[in-house]
């Protein structure tokens, strides 16, 4: 039997006009799989003589409330953005009985436990699929078909722009600032790029997988969060040499019943599976007790990746009603003394003699060994020295670097790169 379901769109920008045409042009495909028709009542936007001229079969209107208030709309479609006044639409659309679509990530990693706790307030649902992976169905593998794990760890690359501009940095030794560029010209990257190359996009999308994998609420400003901007091509040409690629990731995992979840550019080995995806595709690698490794790869941003996950939402969420999942308190977060990692330093010296020794006696006293050093010869006055670590506590790591910034031999800020080698039996 075919059901129909009205929809409502708010926001007609990149995504929601997406939306629009993908269900004008796809929807027989969508019927016949589903068996679920999909009318577009109403779309609503400021721009509304745009919308008088591309929308064609459907009211429009400016006012949102004109969308919520509508008695025969079954669905709201979100995609406005931004906290307000996104998060009093949801909510709003929620109490008037209707099912929410969106993708307003921001919202939902500041917002995310309010949001459900509406949800289960009301009965209705939300679905947020395209709010993290765009066009990967990362959330409903979570909740369907990993849904008899315990989660070990996620693994993310979940930033399609800085993505982009780390394999354009590895593939032509260009400089960050000349492959943002290049990444602006193709569209990959916005004309402000602040939100994606400082991390931020990519917190907000860890911080919801790890609520839903954990069950656990996430302060978002207490996540640790750093971008790529310190990133040269000296780093990914030395990072080359020692069998690792640099890559921007979320990580998230459930230590001792505390959350260790973070945001930074990474080593990681060459043969990993992440170390593959390139240019401005994503991947989400979640690590299960009973599947062990599981990777999802596909375009995480883009109007038609992420309409189409928002129309997979809307067909789950017709099927029957989603359970959102519930929280079992708020994510304690582990202590910078309880992370332990390897490192890799570079930094630029004098080209002295018994300067080595000097920054090796910091480390030492700090109980961090040295893996391996590397400088190579410039015709420069400072030289750039390459430190990589033994595995050592990061709070300590940070100590030596304070400490060898304040050395007058030392040019510029150390950058200094996690390096994850994911040894047997972890993922």
């Amino acid at each position: 039997m075919k059901t129909t379901v009205n929809i409502g769109i708010i926001g007609f920008g990149t995504v929601g006009s997406g939306v629009y045409h993908l269900l004008k042009n796809n929807s027989d495909p969508i019927t016949r799989r589903s068996g679920i028709e999909i009318k577009v009542k109403t779309v609503c936007d400021l721009d509304l003589n745009r919308l008088k001229n591309e929308v064609t079969d459907a009211l429009v209107t400016d006012k949102w409330s004109d969308v919520t208030g509508d008695a025969d709309i079954d669905v709201i479609v979100e995609l406005i953005g931004g906290s307000e006044p996104a998060g009093t639409i949801i909510k709003e659309s929620l109490r008037k009985g209707k099912n929410v679509v969106t993708a307003n990530k921001k919202l939902l990693a500041e917002a995310g436990a309010e949001l459900l706790e509406t949800v289960v307030e009301t009965g209705n649902s939300i679905g947020f699929e395209a709010a993290v992976g765009g066009g990967i169905p990362c959330i409903l593998a979570l909740k369907k078909g990993m849904v008899g794990n315990h989660i070990r760890s996620i693994l993310g690359i979940l930033n399609g722009t800085t993505n982009y501009i780390l394999t354009k940095m590895a593939d032509e030794g260009t400089t960050f600032k000349d492959a943002l560029k290049d990444a602006q010209n193709k569209g990959f990257a916005e004309t402000d790029p602040t939100f994606d190359v400082e991390g931020i996009d990519a917190g907000h999308k860890i911080s919801l997988l790890a609520m839903l994998s954990y069950g656990r609420s996430i302060d978002f400003e207490t996540i640790p969060i750093e971008g790529i901007t310190n990133i040269s091509p000296l780093d990914i040409s030395f990072a080359k040499d020692m069998g690792y690629i640099i890559k921007l990731l979320g990580i998230a995992k459930l230590i001792n019943g505390r959350l260790d979840i973070r945001v930074h550019p990474t080593m990681i080995p060459g043969d990993h599976p992440l170390a593959s995806v390139r240019n401005e595709f994503n991947s989400v690698m979640f690590d299960g007790d009973m599947t062990g490794a599981v990777v999802l790869n596909g375009r995480g941003a883009g109007s038609l990746p992420t309409a189409s996950a928002v129309v997979s939402d809307i067909v789950q969420l017709a099927s029957r009603n989603e359970y959102p999942g519930k929280f079992i308190g708020k994510a304690k977060l582990i202590e910078p003394e309880e992370r332990v990692s390897r490192y890799y330093l570079r930094l630029y010296t004098e080209d002295s003699p018994g300067i080595l020794s000097q920054i090796s006696g910091v480390l030492g006293k700090h109980r961090i060994s040295i893996a391996s050093v590397i400088q190579k010869e410039v015709s420069d006055e400072f030289v750039p020295l390459i430190i990589v670590t033994h595995e050592a506590n990061e709070s300590n790591m940070i100590k030596c670097i304070d400490e060898i910034e304040s050395f007058s031999f030392v040019r510029e800020k150390v950058v200094f790169i996690r390096v994850e080698d994911f040894k047997k039996g972890e993922k």
